[in-house]
């Protein structure tokens, strides 16, 4: 949104709220041109979470993305199923 007044452009600023078994709040944000950017930066943090962890201590991990109001916006969650038993 651009200010006639002033000729100021704001960029949003999105948070992502990481739930892996323990909950991690973004307190900083990342500025981006909107909602679509936020949810290709988030789908970007969940391949590198998922691959650069090997302690997972849950099977399901979520990520929420909010706004500068701390609305939630936006949910993205991943859910890991194992269909059979190694040990088998």
């Amino acid at each position: 949104m651009c200010s006639r007044l002033t000729g100021s452009t704001h960029v949003p600023r999105y948070f992502f709220h990481i739930t892996d078994g323990q909950a991690f709040r973004d307190n900083v944000g990342t500025e981006l041109p909107g909602l679509v950017e936020a949810r290709r930066e988030a789908r970007a943090t969940f391949g590198d979470l998922l691959k650069n962890r090997f302690d997972w201590e849950t099977d399901t991990w979520q990520i929420d993305i909010a706004n500068e109001q701390g609305r939630i916006l936006a949910t993205l969650t991943v859910l890991t199923n194992e269909v059979f038993d190694e040990a088998a």
